[in-house]
């Protein structure tokens, strides 16, 4: 059983791609480093895992089928996977980028790929969790977000688990509480990168945190100011 304390990354390849270069690249003191076939993933409830069974990050490269790996995401969702999910894709357009997080990637790697690049990803991943160990609670009105658990706490004790791009979302919103955000800085500001604004990426992404709220409270909280961004407030 891995330490608690470790980091786990699942690397997932598809029967025509080999990652044993990339296993050994991410080899970290903090980190282990394991590789499972697609088919392996099909029957697992990550609902039933105990943290330390469950993997931190899952890396999935479906080799020039981006559908293959769009498909695998989504069933790792379904199947009730909540961590980081970095997926490798060919498709380096804006809508490609759209379908592959529409799909429940939280971050891509446009192919080809180097090993380092990924490695790179995985150690901010690290540091990440090393700042979230003495993470701040995160608060408005009935709600409040603990970044450490990745939980959304609401009305009468409701919570609700994050996956970790709807966790920085919604940090993001309320620390700029009551404030206009603008899509552009949005997407900067979660994604550190910058998308067409006139396609609907970020407008689903935020509809699937709005879902998870309205699982913890009756009040709708994030409002889209028309033709300006969004903002999260008692009311528009």
């Amino acid at each position: 059983m891995t330490p608690p304390s470790m980091i786990q990354c699942w690397l997932i390849p598809y029967p025509t791609v080999s990652l044993d270069s990339l296993a050994k690249t991410l080899e970290h003191k903090e980190c282990v480093i394991s590789t499972h076939s697609p088919f392996e993933l099909e029957d697992i409830d990550f609902t039933a895992l105990s943290p330390n069974e469950c993997p931190d990050i899952v890396f999935i490269d479906g080799g020039s089928e981006v559908s293959h790996s769009r498909r695998m995401c989504r069933h790792l969702r379904d199947n009730g996977y909540k961590g980081f999910l970095l997926l490798a894709s060919p498709d380096s357009t804006t809508q490609g980028r759209v379908k592959s997080l529409k799909a429940g990637a939280d971050d891509l790697c446009v192919k080809p790929y180097s090993s380092h690049s990924i490695r790179e990803k995985v150690l901010e991943y690290i540091q990440l969790e090393k700042k979230n160990q003495s993470a701040k609670k995160y608060s408005f009105d009935e709600l409040m977000l603990d970044t450490k658990e990745g939980v959304l706490h609401g009305k009468g004790g409701k919570q609700i688990r994050l996956t970790q791009i709807e966790s920085k979302l919604m940090k993001t919103f309320l620390k700029q509480s009551q404030k206009l955000c603008s899509k552009e800085w949005l997407t900067a500001e979660v994604w550190k990168i910058h998308f067409d604004t006139k396609t609907n990426f970020l407008s689903v992404s935020i509809s699937g945190l709005r879902k998870k709220i309205a699982k913890v409270t009756s009040k709708p909280y994030i409002h889209t100011i028309r033709g300006k961004g969004y903002k999260l407030d008692h009311e528009p």
